[in-house]
């Protein structure tokens, strides 16, 4: 799983190659669409096109469960102007593809499933209804959606002291000064599946796994894709390894993939993967 990861990442994160407003960008968007069709999985594309008439897509895969509520697993696929972009946001592309590889695309789960690519999340689409995440969130039924999980930034690990801060001094005597761990963020309103999922992958794994779950969103809660979810009143939870916190590479070019920790990304793939089939 590791060298299947080490080359998704590899192979996406080229500078500007993600960028909606390349050239590359339809190059990008075919790729991901034969990569996950290649494994067997049927692919729904949602289009549209941005203000400047740029055609966007998100790529979902639905595996239909025993019940029609739904959990969603996502992540964005563009990237920040010309940056790589390994860790933001490659690294959740190969570890929902490194998900998707692992399922039969035939296997009936207790829930059903989707797994969403989005496009725009990056600037000048991040907060408008041109996001992928907000095109998708304002056309779903959201009583039938049990919580989204957002993957945002899930490649950056450090043992070395002084490796992670925080927006505030206060949350360092929390979790740390250790960036070795994956966060799970979210807002008390979205209830308890959240909660429940944060329990099921730190009885997995306690050490890794750390939550914030606060009653109010702060700078930085919602800088994702999660956030069009909120703004729909449905449950969603983040999975960070807290992006500028920790990596210092954030926006830069040199967020390149020999900086990230491929053997703690395929440990959240299986993670993922038992929680899936656990649902």
């Amino acid at each position: 799983m590791q060298d299947y990861l080490r080359h998704i990442v590899h192979t996406i994160s080229v500078p500007g190659f993600r960028n909606v407003q390349r050239s590359t960008w339809p190059s990008m968007m075919e790729y991901l669409e034969h990569e996950i069709s290649g494994m067997g999985h049927s692919v729904a594309v949602q289009s549209w096109h941005d203000n400047t008439g740029i055609l966007c897509k998100n790529f979902i895969v639905r595996l239909e469960g025993k019940r029609k509520e739904t959990f969603i697993l996502g992540g964005h696929y563009d990237s920040f102007d010309d940056t790589p972009g390994a860790d933001d946001n490659a690294s959740a592309v190969a570890v929902i593809l490194g998900v998707l590889r692992e399922l039969n695309p035939r296997e009936t789960l207790e829930y059903s499933w989707e797994f969403i690519f989005y496009a725009c999340e990056e600037p000048p689409y991040f907060g408008t209804k041109s996001m992928g995440s907000y095109v998708h969130a304002s056309q779903v039924v959201s009583r039938q959606i049990k919580c989204m999980i957002c993957l945002e930034m899930v490649g950056m690990f450090s043992n070395t002291s002084g490796s992670q801060s925080y927006p505030f001094r206060a949350l360092r005597w929390i979790y740390g000064n250790k960036g070795n761990f994956l966060l799970g963020v979210s807002l008390w309103k979205s209830g308890s599946v959240p909660r429940e999922i944060m329990r099921k992958l730190r009885r997995r794994n306690q050490r890794f796994y750390r939550k914030l779950f606060l009653p109010f969103s702060i700078s930085g809660l919602d800088w994702s894709d999660h956030r069009s979810y909120w703004m729909h009143r449905i449950p969603a939870l983040m999975l960070t390894d807290t992006a500028m916190f920790r990596n210092e590479n954030y926006h830069t070019l040199k967020d390149v993939p020999a900086t990230l920790n491929y053997e703690a990304m395929e440990t959240i793939v299986f993670d993922l993967l038992s929680l899936i089939k656990t649902e």
